[in-house]
């Protein structure tokens, strides 16, 4: 991609081989200030739109006032847009070229049709769910607002920035522009008279979430060539001006503006039929203020990037608060985190991969990212919830996001933010055992030596339903509709109305727990110095399993397919064929509770006066988390990625999935991947967004 500044000089012709785009036009003017009087104009480009592989053809043409200029030939390519090609031939088939003054009504217009798309696109923007993650876009597809001025779609576009280099022409006073780095070098080494003054800004070489494309038009009867981010603005020109030939994409911009963008100012000079383009405010003001005459002001042409992240040459690099990073290097960089004691709660740190070697983010002592990329473990750290009280059971929604805990001679408390802060509900009983719906609404509760309840209201009511028993253990379906409920020296009872009636099902015995399949139909119940046994139609009728043990807790997968069984005082279990057949896993223990993901693969379970143990693997191997506390009970996320326990005597606590503690921990991205980090305090950082391949170490 080449830009060229060009501002009207002293009569002269500028033809140079083995550079892709030049432009010059008669001076008509005598400017003292080189800046605010320069053109600007966006030339050939790389990077896969239009192709840098022609070469000036030398010809001569004449201009309206009789004045010779020097003229490029097209380069030909082509550019996508919202107007089909035949529709295009067609406007073509009998256009004439347009005198002067309609030429300048009809880019006047065109400029009209630009403003009018950059207010729709911001329009747009402001419509979209703020929430709405960016990795759920396509590219090219307007992004939030919110993700704009947050600086998520700059930094999601860092991977593809390429600097834009500025020369300055000492013979005919306009600016040459290249994104090239050997166009850039050859002209500095075969041009002497370019004066070479260093990077002007940067663009976007490919397409991204909230960019679109900008397409470069060549004017062959000025020789300037002519941007535009508009679909409109384009049409208007390929159906009326002939004298414009398309050269495809140029780069990539955007509409809305945010943070890591600025403005592209544009002017027209309608004397000459050609535009002057900047990104400085400065210089636009200027033009204001002294060149109205002849220059008309048509506002913001479209966004284009500032390029605040640092480009990483080096395969080391320590990360500084609020930076941004583009790690540039054949072999992975390693970035590391700023430490915590230099960090504030809200700094981010963000990362891109520009290199063929991708990136490496490294921890302190103490960090830790919280994430739900491949490879993040839940159970790693734990955060000490609410107060301190004889908590007795808990049960989460299958996002994590709701949560229910019961008090043993004490109330129900509810979270709807993951733990974070607990709401009082209902009466003190003797609650013994909660359970929740997927979504968290519906939830059931049983009061030992009392009744069981329901709520359809996420815990804001609750309706006594059944009798007096000695009510164990509940579980519930995903839609909240069957519940299944264990009594101690009972039986056990299902319903399918969500707790209006329920029915008997098998024989007295010390139920001890019970758990349900998503649909309700699979259920496993556990017996007390029994048996385990299984049913498969719903509690209608079941089967017994295994050996007599002390089967204290049981926790089944959304399929039922796969079980996990904590035994008092023995080992945990675990079932892969609905509980047809057993395997002991890890060592005795008090074991007290488990709870398992949806899809079986990851299992936490506590020990009573032990620590809490977390498997990523179906409990092939488990690992041992936090300190020796009274855990009475645990519930897990459907994905497992987020953990809440509760402790006897003492608090809850919650846990989110994220990288390995410490300095041993941290993520990695391949090449054209990105990250943003947000630091939440206490060591801990959050992903805020995550584009290509980004994976936990």
């Amino acid at each position: 991609m080449v830009l060229i500044r060009c501002i009207p000089a002293a009569p002269s012709l500028l033809a140079r081989e083995g550079v892709n785009d030049t432009e010059a036009k008669m001076n008509q003017s005598n400017p003292s200030d080189r800046e605010a009087q320069s053109h600007t104009s966006v030339g050939s480009a790389a990077h896969g739109r239009i192709t840098g592989g022609c070469r000036l053809a030398s010809s001569l043409r004449r201009f309206a006032g009789g004045v010779l200029v020097s003229t490029l030939a097209a380069c030909g390519g082509g550019g996508s847009g919202g107007n089909s090609t035949a529709e295009v031939n067609k406007a073509l088939g009998s256009l004439t070229t347009p005198s002067p003054s309609q030429s300048v009504e009809l880019q006047a217009r065109g400029a009209e049709l630009n403003t009018q798309e950059l207010a729709q696109a911001e329009n747009e923007a402001s419509s979209l769910p703020a929430t709405t993650p960016l990795a759920q876009l396509a590219d090219g597809q307007t992004a939030p607002l919110a993700a704009y001025q947050s600086g998520l779609v700059a930094r999601k576009a860092a991977a593809t920035l390429v600097p834009v280099y500025r020369f300055y022409n000492t013979q005919t006073g306009t600016h040459f522009y290249t994104s090239s780095t050997s166009e850039r070098d050859a002209v500095r080494a075969s041009q002497p008279i370019y004066s070479y003054e260093g990077q002007a800004f940067m663009a976007a070489s490919a397409a991204s979430v909230g960019l679109k494309p900008v397409y470069r038009f060549f004017n062959t009867q000025t020789g300037v060539h002519f941007y535009t981010i508009s679909e409109s603005e384009r049409f208007n020109i390929e159906t009326t001006l002939p004298q414009f030939q398309l050269e495809g994409v140029a780069y990539y911009a955007s509409q809305v503006a945010g943070i890591g963008f600025t403005p592209l100012y544009r002017f027209f000079l309608s004397g000459a039929g050609t535009h002057f383009y900047t990104v400085s405010e400065a210089e636009r003001q200027r033009v204001i203020d002294t060149l109205s005459s002849t220059y008309g002001f048509e506002g913001v042409g479209y966004q284009v990037l500032t390029g605040a992240c640092s480009f990483v040459n080096t395969t080391v690099q320590q990360a500084a608060p609020n930076g941004c990073y583009l790690a540039n290097n054949g072999a992975q960089v390693n970035i590391a985190l700023p430490s915590s004691a230099v960090l504030a709660v809200g700094d981010k740190v963000s990362v891109s991969g520009v290199g063929a070697g991708g990136w490496q983010i490294s921890q302190n002592a103490g960090q830790l990212v919280q994430t739900t990329l491949p490879g993040a473990l839940a159970g790693q750290r734990w955060t000490a919830r609410d107060a301190s009280r004889d908590w007795f059971s808990v049960a989460s929604s299958a996002d994590g996001s709701k949560l229910v805990a019961a008090v043993y001679n004490g109330q129900i408390y509810t979270s709807s933010n993951a733990g974070l802060s607990w709401t009082g509900r209902d009466a003190s009983r003797s609650w013994q055992s909660v359970a929740s719906s997927a979504d968290g609404s519906k939830l059931v509760a049983a009061v030992y030596n009392g009744q069981v309840y329901t709520s359809s209201n996420a815990g804001l009511s609750w309706i006594a339903r059944e009798s007096d028993r000695g009510w164990r253990s509940v579980a519930s379906s995903a839609d909240g509709s069957k519940l299944v409920a264990a009594v101690y020296n009972g039986q056990v009872y299902t319903s399918s109305n969500a707790g209006l009636s329920w029915t008997a099902r098998d024989a007295t015995r010390d139920w001890c727990s019970v758990a349900s399949s998503a649909d309700g139909n699979q259920l496993v119940s556990g017996e007390c110095g029994g048996q385990i046994y299984t049913s498969s139609n719903a509690g209608l009728t079941w089967t017994a399993r295994d050996a007599n043990r002390n089967w204290y807790f049981v926790a089944s997968s959304a399929d039922g397919s796969k079980l996990v069984a904590a035994v008092y005082n023995g080992q945990i279990y675990t079932s892969s064929n609905a509980g047809l057949t057993w395997t002991a896993r890890d060592a005795t223990r008090s074991w007290q509770s488990v709870a398992s993901s949806d899809d079986g693969s990851k299992l936490v379970a506590v020990v009573r006066g032990g620590q809490i143990y977390t498997s990523s693997n179906a409990g092939l191997s488990w690992t041992a988390r936090e300190s020796d506390r009274d855990w009475w009970s645990v519930a897990s996320s459907a994905d497992g990625n987020q953990l809440v326990s509760v402790v006897r005597g003492g608090q809850i606590y919650t846990s989110q999935a994220s990288t390995t503690p410490g300095a041993t921990g941290g993520l990695q991205g391949a090449a054209g991947s990105s990250v943003d980090l947000q630091y939440l305090g206490d060591g801990v950082f959050e992903v805020l967004s995550t584009s290509g391949s980004v994976t936990v170490q």
